[in-house]
């Protein structure tokens, strides 16, 4: 589908979830293109569209909001910066990087760790589904679709995660963080976070990108206690079209 439709179907996400899932080319998308894009997405069957738009952009937002899109995330992406010279140390002694026999309890943890996620926020997606996604997700990442995956360990036993991935040269990027939700509040987090920039500095970033959830007020704490700083504040909206009766 070319930009001309104003979205672009999202294979993996329809397969997985068993819906045709398009997300909108947010430049294409107005007042005066909304209802356009949306018979576009009608007429080739899609069941639900994703929107990203700048939460500053008015216009755009009140044109979502004005077409029915279901407001779902506000998703806030921050930065900092990192060199081999002050942050890349040699990980901790109770962070390292995961292994196959890790990810059975990666699994478990992924499986209940993300519920301020956008789709969890959408009751035409069930909960179980959810999990699976995000037990889907640690695997792969584990299993080299992520270029690391920073794990913290207690007793030799991996009990959080953070996968790290370096989309281009000088920029690293930090996906799924979790810890075992009881063994939260004992500073795994932050050192699995030092742990990844340490990785990721060794490999010549000079960038580190982070995305998480407006809600999610302890991830927030926890990216900004370590100096990152907001880039971009982000309205994310779904909108099912019908098409799909028996989600």
């Amino acid at each position: 589908m070319s930009s001309a439709s104003g979205f672009s179907p999202l294979a993996w996400d329809s397969d997985f979830f068993g819906q045709r899932i398009a997300r909108v080319i947010a430049d294409d998308f107005g007042r005066d293109s909304a209802d356009r894009i949306i018979r576009g997405a009608r007429d080739a069957s899609i069941d639900c569209l994703y929107l990203l738009v700048d939460a500053e952009d008015s216009e755009r937002v009140v044109a979502a909001e004005g077409a029915g899109f279901q407001h779902v995330d506000i998703r806030i992406t921050r930065e900092r910066g990192i060199s081999a010279d002050s942050d890349a140390e040699e990980l901790p002694e109770d962070i390292d990087l995961c292994s196959a026999d890790d990810i059975p309890g990666l699994s478990a943890i992924a499986r209940k760790s993300h519920r301020d996620s956008r789709f969890y926020h959408d009751p035409a997606f069930s909960r179980e589904r959810c999990d699976d996604l995000y037990e889907t997700w640690i695997q792969n990442a584990c299993q080299g679709m992520a270029d690391a995956v920073v794990v913290a360990r207690r007793e030799g036993r991996a009990i959080g995660y953070v996968t790290c991935e370096i989309p281009e040269p000088g920029l690293g990027n930090l996906g799924l963080v979790a810890v075992a939700a009881d063994e939260g509040g004992r500073g795994y987090g932050g050192r699995m976070i030092e742990g990844a920039l340490g990785w990721l500095a060794r490999r010549d970033c000079s960038r580190v990108r982070v995305v998480t959830q407006a809600r999610n007020a302890r991830a927030n704490g926890l990216y900004e206690s370590r100096g990152f700083e907001t880039v971009s504040v982000e309205n994310s909206y779904h909108l099912w079209l019908g098409a799909g009766e028996d989600r």
